[in-house]
């Protein structure tokens, strides 16, 4: 049985904390992840840096703790690296994306898949970097090499903008947003809602398809796909400072109002720029049909 959505978007909150001078740098932290991974396995490695509250979609929404907990080791080793990585004004929030690659073998022949991963972490009490959500899509191998950013690069950190509204008002306003993007891509399209809700540096992550960055490029890609969609938001967060946030939850059709065949799941990354929260990343992840 697939597991009951919640009516409305159930949010938790994140505790601040003074940062250790100890603290990797997000990018950095990423590249102690990936070496975990190589040096313990990926059960292992996921276990060491996922907050217990973490999401990750397999298809839909799950506890990603209770599903790594559950998972058996494997001798697939995954690699990854970070791309893009952005973080909130009070540094303690943040986001990063990269390409994947896993290699097994089987009957003894080496196998291989690609892909795009996303990544949303907070800083816990301890002062380590804990995952909220880790996903990803799948892809056929890059045509070109994707350019990493170096272990020692400095992460782009929003602006402050001076004292956030309340929580609550964060939150009843991202979820304004969330709902007009909806409702902009039900009853017009897909390229509508991006079109007034994107930011300029928007990333599209589609199963099947390789990365799309930017807002022109995702509103041409967008030309082709049909509309009809209504997103249903099932949790998320929002940064102390106020921000960058995110929401998770499942597609369904338009006409769909039962909410009874979900067509695939979703995280949408949100930056609160002046002029009010704009979509930064849309991870799209397809969910077959449920068998008779």
């Amino acid at each position: 049985m697939r597991k009951a959505l919640l009516l409305t978007a159930v949010f938790f909150p994140l505790v601040s904390f003074a940062a250790s001078a100890a603290s990797p740098s997000l990018i950095q932290n990423e590249y102690n992840f990936t070496k975990a991974a190589a040096d313990h396995g990926v059960r292992a490695a996921f276990l060491m840096y996922l907050d217990k509250q973490a999401i990750t979609l397999v298809p839909e929404p799950a506890n990603a703790y209770e599903v790594y907990t559950e998972r058996k080791p494997s001798s697939t080793k995954l690699a990854w690296y970070p791309s893009f990585a952005l973080l909130s004004s009070s540094g303690d929030f943040g986001v990063d994306t990269g390409p994947w690659t896993a290699t097994w073998t089987d009957d003894g022949k080496p196998r291989d898949a690609h892909g795009q991963w996303l990544t949303v972490w907070h800083r816990s009490k301890d002062g380590k970097w804990r995952i909220l959500f880790d996903g990803g899509v799948d892809h056929a191998k890059p045509a070109k090499h994707v350019t990493a950013l170096a272990r020692g690069a400095k992460v782009t950190r929003l602006p402050d903008t001076g004292p956030a509204p309340d929580m609550e008002t964060l939150h009843d306003s991202l979820q304004r947003a969330e709902t007009l993007l909806s409702d902009t891509a039900s009853t017009s399209s897909r390229r509508a809602s991006y079109e007034a809700l994107g930011d300029p540096g928007i990333r599209l992550l589609e199963e099947g398809n390789e990365p799309v960055a930017g807002l022109q490029a995702v509103m041409q890609v967008m030309s082709g796909r049909p509309g009809g969609w209504q997103w249903a938001p099932s949790g998320g967060a929002v940064s102390n400072a106020g921000d960058l946030a995110y929401m998770y939850g499942v597609i369904y059709g338009v006409n769909d109002v039962a909410r009874r065949q979900p067509l695939g799941s979703y995280m949408h990354v949100w930056r609160r720029a002046t002029d009010g929260w704009k979509l930064l990343i849309d991870l799209e992840l397809p969910i077959p049909p449920a068998k008779e």
